[in-house]
């Protein structure tokens, strides 16, 4: 539905105000604002932050910030709760996640009163040391003062349909500049992640980081290693490593090679990744650092012409993050050791930041199988497993990168081309060929769970992948005739 109003948006037909009416009027996920503002005709609603951003700058937001203002907390949950699914944020007094009525699938808004936000008289840098004060009798420009930077500090007023930009956020949108709202000395002092979430966000739009701001940002990143006792008499880091770990890896996601350079020259590589950092005394490819390599294979890994020419459709987690760690000196004990400490699996499965802890070195340590290994010689079962799979179409894709960075005519990036032909031919004969027997007829024969099942039933697949035989009766006699050699 948005897909017409956003090509609107890029080509700058409509004022920002109009663009942000047109959104605002077009999503379904916001329908329900009309019915509040008849019922609680006190109220004033605004679209805040990264939703205004997204909205500017043509792309259709994905999350949802909505503050209500007017209406005291406990009137505001109550007519969500009629209205719909509301879970209140515990952390933060007049905070909620709404799933309006009929969208309960959808992802939650998040709704809140204008807050303000004190530093207190012990305070680490942290963001759990701020003093965070919601009212409904706060204003909107208050609310907009505490936050980050200029281009999520703009807010959409729903009634009279004005763009509330206190701090020249549309002109920073315009230049493509990230800014602090105000001093950025005090804004990183309040919340040290905030430095972390500026260099995401020049990675993630592809801006430029203003003058002072990535002055505060090289200066201060030290005190994201700010430590406290704990009750145990343990020292722990005031900014949790997780922390960390969300905001590179969300910009790396996006723009890895520009990620590495903004965390390199910012100083945030050799205190938060120093296992890359050490990339940079190493020679591998080409006489060339391994660390300009690296920066080379993630390169093509973002390449979409490549990318498709390698029978994938995009560069996942696990191969970006296994493709940052390729070129260490241990390169499995090397991405298992950060993707633990900066907790780089904390995303869910199906979230598009997803990186799995156990397929990471799995794809680092099957690099070396095309050197050892000849994939045209592996039964057609275990090739099947290997690669007419998603983690395969991932192994195939860095291998690609890897040997094709290197430079290097050898057998294996020979064996990585031959693989991917397979593969491809595996992956129609797959979504052709379904399995004609299981582990439940492997049990009707008498045979005992084990290992063998899957010996058995991979000698079945062989059988029908190579076409000797078509149909499930077939393939109960040569289940029947393997079990009887057993």
């Amino acid at each position: 539905m948005h897909n017409g109003y956003f090509t609107w948006y890029i080509n700058k037909q409509f004022s920002a105000q109009e663009r942000l009416a047109l959104f605002v009027s077009g999503e379904t996920r916001l329908t329900w604002t009309s019915l509040l503002l008849n019922e609680l005709p006190d109220a004033q609603v605004y679209l805040v932050g990264g939703g205004v951003r997204d909205v500017l700058l043509g792309i259709n937001p994905e999350d949802l910030d909505i503050v209500i203002s007017g209406v005291p907390a406990t009137e505001l949950e109550s007519w969500l709760i009629r209205h719909g699914a509301v879970s209140r944020v515990e952390s933060t007094f007049g905070t909620f996640k709404f799933a309006p009525h009929g969208l309960q699938k959808s992802r939650p808004i998040d709704i809140a009163l204008p807050r303000t936000e004190r530093v207190g008289t012990t305070h680490n840098s942290g963001r759990k040391d701020l003093r965070i004060v919601s009212s409904h009798t706060t204003s909107i420009g208050e609310d907009l003062s505490r936050r980050d930077f200029t281009i999520n500090a703009m807010a959409y007023n729903w009634q009279n349909g004005e763009l509330i930009d206190p701090f020249y956020g549309q002109s920073d949108l315009e230049t493509g500049t990230i800014r602090t709202v105000l001093n950025p000395y005090d804004r990183f002092y309040e919340d040290a992640t905030r430095m972390l979430r500026g260099l995401r966000f020049a990675s993630q739009l592809g801006f430029a980081i203003e003058q002072k701001t990535w002055g505060a940002i090289t200066e201060n990143l030290d005190i994201l290693n700010n430590t406290v006792i704990d009750e145990h008499g343990k020292y722990i880091y005031i900014t949790p490593r997780s922390a960390i770990g969300k905001e590179f890896l969300l910009g790396f996601l996006a723009h890895p090679v520009h990620t590495l350079h903004t965390w390199e020259m910012s100083g945030a590589l050799k205190l938060f990744l120093p296992e890359i950092e050490e990339l940079k005394l190493m020679k591998s490819f080409k006489g060339q650092s391994a660390f300009e390599n690296t920066k080379r294979i993630l390169h093509l890994l973002k390449n979409s012409e490549f990318i498709e020419r390698c029978g994938a459709k995009y560069a996942s987690g696990n191969v970006l993050v296994a493709a940052l760690c390729a070129l260490c000196e241990t390169p499995e004990k090397t991405a298992s050791h950060l993707c633990t400490r900066l907790h780089l699996h904390q995303f869910p499965k199906g979230h598009l930041a997803r990186v799995d802890m156990d397929t990471v070195p799995w794809l680092l340590c099957s690099l070396s199988f095309f050197e050892n290994h000849d994939p045209a010689s592996m039964r057609p079962s275990h090739f099947e497993k290997m690669f007419a799979t998603p983690r395969g179409t991932d192994l195939l894709l860095l291998a690609h990168a890897y040997y094709a960075q290197s430079g290097r005519h050898s057998v294996g990036r020979e064996r990585v081309h031959v693989a991917t032909r397979l593969a491809a031919s595996f992956k129609e004969q797959k979504n052709a060929l379904a399995r004609l027997v299981s582990g439940e007829d492997v049990r009707a024969f008498g045979v005992r769970p084990g290992p063998i099942y899957r010996e058995l039933l991979d000698d079945v697949r062989d059988s029908q992948l190579a076409h000797k035989i078509h149909t499930r009766q077939e393939a109960l006699v040569i289940l029947q005739k393997k079990v009887g050699e057993l």
